[in-house]
């Protein structure tokens, strides 16, 4: 592989998704009620669509239970994901009635924990990463059912969708070929969703353009401290700002520095030049002198308030919040050295990018069969629909061949755009996914929203070369890595901040990386090194 286009994450067009979907739609998938238990495993065989004429899945209800993190944008409003409107509807359409399990907010790893220690499981887990090991371990250890024998025949959508791929199936897949999991498939890249976003009438009122390049950054800031007596800038409470490493070639944590080798970001020697840049910034006042003690809220409060002038944080949600209170903020493109560099930091869709998604199938279950099928149900174009849209007729009508939203989810009385996502659709969950610009009510609702989404977006300059795909260890591997990460980490963390306050000179950064290479880093470094290159074999 090369630098470059590469590694930029490489999916799937709704399109194609529809016509794949669409080609197989007269092909029935059969009523088998079997539970399909551990022993007695189906015999795959070939894909076929599981549409509306092979619903219900029962012909009896049953009921499956669900351990599932609750958003807290619902929790608002409803206690349990069962009454979401969406939920409700697959329930009328499948037979299968839904007893979720939420943990309490903020007690999520707590409480997994607890659940997998009692051996009391639900039929379906969603965010098993939470397994020590991950979820490839838990199927290892018995506790999640290897899902590789049932997927050709009772979840023949998903299956389809994720091997007819090779960087996806990669992705989905164990180092062994086995499917342990379902992952929330995104079809193709969306907008980055989080970039600089600055006061746009306080760099009016100073006549100051964007900045593009760090040199402009320096010029901007000192315009605002100099005019207005405040600190520009809020840095993240780590200090670990990759729209501000990017420019030097790195990023917090394992990246790959070509296409081949695996390095950490708080070790390399540009990670000194990112240091040197931000205690510089501190030390001129251009950065908030209490960043690293500021919740999100402040931070936001700080920028709404024209008591700083850039933060950087969700575009949509910062842009929504600035037209509400009638003090416009505008983004910014990715920073660079030169106004010309090409920029390799840009996050990728996995299918395991960090929305906790991942989701199986408890080896106790006696309804593995009924299980699989409901989500495969998700990765359907009749499926797919409802959980991106909503219901037909509700949520949205079609118009023109093309869904649109009705007021009913963009301008709900009760609930308010941003809450219906997680009420009226269903916004994070094993499901093809369609792009945000498509199928999220709040760009929807604003032009305006989605145009600053998609700003800078087709910059040709820009990939995701340095983002190191979803590799997966063996538990050795992970239990050694964790060890040398956690007093890694902890010792970094202090040490980034001490660096950026001035406490500690820079002239010790070597020491510094001494430290980390005592602590293990290079051990980690190789760790990962080996996985990565099990994934790049992965048929």
């Amino acid at each position: 592989m090369t630098m470059g286009n590469s590694f930029y994450r490489k999916s799937f067009a709704w399109g194609a998704t529809a016509l794949l979907l669409a080609s197989t739609a007269l092909a029935g998938c059969s009523q088998d009620q079997s539970s399909g238990s551990s022993k007695d495993k189906p015999t795959p065989s070939a894909p076929a669509n599981m549409n509306e004429s092979s619903l219900p899945i029962v012909k009896s209800p049953i009921t499956l239970k669900v351990w599932a993190p609750m958003n807290p944008n619902a929790s608002q409003f409803i206690t349990d994901y069962g009454q979401n409107e969406v939920y409700q509807e697959l329930e009328k359409r499948t037979g299968i009635h839904i007893q979720f399990i939420h943990p309490a907010q903020g007690q999520e790893k707590e409480a997994f924990n607890l659940m997998i220690a009692s051996g009391e499981l639900p039929d379906i887990i969603t965010g098993a990463s939470r397994y020590i090991g991950g979820e490839e371990k838990g199927v290892r250890d018995g506790v999640f059912e290897d899902l590789t024998p049932y997927l050709q025949k009772y979840a023949p959508d998903y299956y389809s969708i994720v091997t007819s791929d090779a960087e996806t199936k990669r992705e989905v897949t164990t180092d062994d070929g086995k499917f342990p999991a379902f992952y929330m498939i995104k079809q193709s890249q969306d907008a980055p969703s989080r970039r600089i976003m600055f006061a746009e009438d306080m760099l009016k009122s100073l006549n100051l353009q964007i900045p593009k390049t760090i040199d402009d950054y320096d010029k901007t800031f000192k315009a605002i401290k100099d005019s207005k007596g405040l600190a520009p800038y809020i840095l993240l409470p780590t200090g670990l700002e990759e729209q501000f490493m990017g420019p030097y070639g790195i990023i917090p944590g394992f990246y790959l520095k070509d296409a081949k080798t695996v390095s950490f970001g708080q070790t390399q020697p540009q990670f000194k030049d990112y240091l040197t840049l931000m205690n510089k910034w501190y030390k001129e006042g251009y950065i908030n002198k209490d960043f690293a003690g500021l919740k999100p809220a402040q931070q936001q409060a700080l920028l709404d308030s024209g008591k700083a002038a850039m933060l950087v944080e969700a575009v949509v949600a910062s842009y929504n919040r600035g037209q509400q209170i009638k003090s416009p903020h505008v983004s910014a493109p990715y920073p660079r050295l030169k106004a010309d560099d090409k920029i390799h930091y840009q996050p990728a869709d996995w299918p395991q990018a960090g929305q906790g998604q991942e989701t199986v199938i408890t080896s106790s279950s006696k309804y593995k069969v009924e299980a699989v099928r409901w989500l495969n149900y998700a990765y359907t174009k009749e499926g797919s629909m409802l959980y991106n849209y909503g219901i037909e007729g509700k949520t949205y009508n079609m118009v023109d061949g093309k869904p649109k939203f009705t007021d009913y989810i963009l301008n709900h009385p009760k609930y308010g755009t941003e809450n219906t996502n997680y009420i009226l659709r269903v916004h994070f969950a094993p499901k093809l996914q369609c792009k945000d610009i498509a199928c999220n009510p709040n760009l929807a609702k604003s032009p305006e929203s989605a145009a600053i989404r998609q700003k800078y977006a087709d910059d040709p300059n820009v990939d995701s070369a340095l983002v190191l795909p979803p590799i997966r260890m063996t538990p050795e591997e992970n239990d050694k890595r964790s060890k040398i990460m956690t007093e890694v980490n902890t010792y970094s963390d202090e040490m980034v901040l001490k660096f950026i306050l001035g406490s500690e000179p820079l002239s010790n950064f070597d020491q510094y990386v001494s430290q980390l290479k005592k602590l293990g880093i290079d051990e980690a470094v190789k760790i990962t090194q080996t996985a990565y290159e099990r994934y790049l074999s992965k048929k």
